[in-house]
């Protein structure tokens, strides 16, 4: 049986990664991650036109594509967060990379439904990776697997020093290439990670990430700000057995570890360090409610719904809600970080069984 044909790419997006390194030479991973992605005409979630990428006919499937339970238990949560602001008029849920919304129709649905005083005050904006963020928000700053889609930086360390691989071209084909750090931001937070000393370990910087946290929290003027993604506290992100990195590319929901094919048609994620993600937010004006994995705060949430939200369920309603604890699933997999501005005090109940020691 002969091999598939990997596809390289979106012809259009390789001429311009490919003219843009014959011009400027090798570029940081970050930047062809950012192409790769985000490019405003081929980029893999912004090309005009694409396909659906979440889902049964995607290359992925999320919480929110498991079905509505996610969303209804997650209005609960934001309604908890309203009655904690001493429920304000207008209550906005900003949802950061919210490609095509169901997220919000979700939450809009049960809370049209179990909630409509908090539905009166529930104002919903969705915005995609990089948009410009709104001025002074009041209530919560949502993201469900953004962070691990955001540009990093790979790096690796040979012959007892730390190298940035950039991406160059060799005989026409794209391919790594060792080299300095890009930037004195890079060699700085190198230097305070707690890497590793072991040659031939590749790992991912988050530089992206925390400059989004920084504009995550300029935007906030009081309330809330809930991740959820895949990813690690930083002494298991760069843990000696992690001598890989967590880099990986989806595509019709396999999974690969080469990101220089199908350029443009694949889905290239990082695992989030969640630490430094949480520094930054402080360091910007947030404070930390809790940290937590997905089945913690699921059953938070259960217990703050109460009995006759478990009774109301439908059996596929019950598969979802399975789907989304199990540990060999989404519920040891995803984390939640809740922060918060001007909330001192306030005890939310997603994080009601969260472990204090998990950030560290």
């Amino acid at each position: 049986m002969s091999t598939p044909v990997v596809s390289p790419g979106h012809p259009e997006l390789l001429a311009s990664i490919h003219t843009e390194i014959a011009a400027g030479g090798p570029m940081p991973f970050a930047r062809f991650m950012e192409l790769a992605l985000y490019h405003p005409c081929w980029g893999y979630y912004t090309a005009v036109g694409t396909p659906a990428r979440i889902g049964r006919g995607g290359d992925f499937f999320t919480n929110v594509s498991v079905g509505p339970v996610f969303g209804e238990l997650l209005g609960v949560q934001f309604a908890e967060m309203w009655e904690a602001m001493g429920k304000p008029a207008l209550f906005t849920l900003l949802e950061l990379g919210a490609h095509r919304g169901q997220l919000a129709a979700d939450v809009r649905a049960w809370a049209g439904r179990d909630r409509p005083d908090f539905n009166a005050a529930l104002h919903v904006t969705a915005l995609d990776y990089p948009g410009e963020l709104p001025d002074a928000v009041t209530g919560c700053i949502f993201s469900n697997e953004l962070v691990d889609a955001l540009p990093v930086h790979l790096i690796t360390r040979r012959s007892g020093k730390w190298l940035e691989l950039f991406v160059s071209v060799q005989n026409g084909q794209l391919t790594f290439a060792p080299g300095p750090c890009s930037s004195d931001a890079l060699r700085e937070e190198v230097l305070r990670l707690p890497l590793p000393d072991s040659d031939g370990f590749v790992t991912e910087v988050h530089l992206e990430a925390g400059r989004w946290m920084g504009r995550v929290a300029r935007c906030l003027r009081r309330g809330f700000v809930l991740t959820i993604d895949y990813g690690y506290a930083a002494a298991d992100y760069y843990a000696p057995h992690r001598k890989g990195g967590t880099l990986l590319c989806y595509h019709q929901h396999f999974s690969n570890s080469d990101p220089l094919v199908r350029v443009g048609e694949q889905d290239i994620t990082a695992h989030v360090n969640f630490l430094a993600l949480a520094g930054r937010g402080t360091a910007a004006g947030l404070a930390l409610l809790g940290f937590c994995d997905q089945s913690r705060f699921v059953a938070g949430l259960l217990e703050k719904a109460g009995a006759a939200f478990l009774e109301n369920l439908s059996p596929g309603a019950t598969s979802q809600l399975k789907t989304l604890l199990h540990p060999e699933l989404m519920g040891w997999t995803f984390r939640v970080l809740a922060q918060h501005r001007g909330m001192e005090d306030t005890q939310l109940s997603g994080m009601k069984f969260a472990k204090e020691e998990a950030l560290a």
